[in-house]
């Protein structure tokens, strides 16, 4: 529940990683002496020359009236693009959070209620159960609208229909409290081996 897209952020950090790693590796290789440095340096005489032709074969006047050529635009423009992705991506990434799960605008003011606030009033009425371990209460920005994450661990051999019930009699009871449905997402993880501060009996 982020406003950037996961698959997207994994991706981009690998090709970034690994052209860096492939461009510090042939810079690191070419300096060194011997000879797979001197092979190296030879690959990038032919890679200049081919950079000379392609910029003599792209004139931006076809007609030879003005020099210069295209091509470094084009570039240019590409790298521009590249850059404004890497700014959305680093400004989107991990973005989404919000403090607020209602905010109610009316002639009197407006009127907002925290994300502290559900997360007390959840955590409270689910962490007394014997099947629960521990709760958290997190608060996303959904298609422009707060939605509620609560992530609850539940104790070793415990079912988790009780709990996902439990959880959704709890919700809506923080509906009818807020005056306002509020989307949620229930996550049940588990297991601990036992509730924390409860006592251990043996059958």
């Amino acid at each position: 529940m982020t406003a950037s897209n996961r698959f997207l952020n994994r991706l981009l950090l690998i090709v970034t990683g690994l052209i860096a790693i492939a461009v510090g590796a042939f810079v690191g290789v070419s300096a060194l002496a011997g000879d797979a440095g001197a092979r190296l340096r030879d690959l990038v005489d032919p890679a200049a020359s081919a950079v000379a032709d392609a910029v003599d074969r792209t004139p931006l006047d076809p007609n030879g009236g003005t020099g210069g050529s295209w091509l470094p635009a084009a570039l240019a423009a590409l790298c521009l693009v590249l850059l404004i992705v890497f700014l959305v991506a680093v400004f989107r990434h991990g973005g989404g959070r919000t403090n607020r799960v209602v905010v109610s605008d009316d002639e009197a003011g407006s009127i907002a209620v925290s994300t502290s606030f559900a997360d007390t009033a959840i955590t409270d009425a689910l962490e007394r159960r014997r099947d629960i371990a521990d709760v958290g209460v997190s608060a996303w920005t959904v298609n422009g609208r707060p939605a509620l994450k609560v992530r609850v661990r539940v104790t070793a051999g415990s079912s988790p229909a009780p709990v996902v019930a439990a959880a959704s009699d709890v919700v809506r009871g923080l509906d009818r409290v807020l005056g306002e449905s509020v989307p949620v997402l229930v996550e049940v993880v588990g297991a601990s081996v036992v509730k924390k501060g409860a006592d251990s009996r043996v059958a």
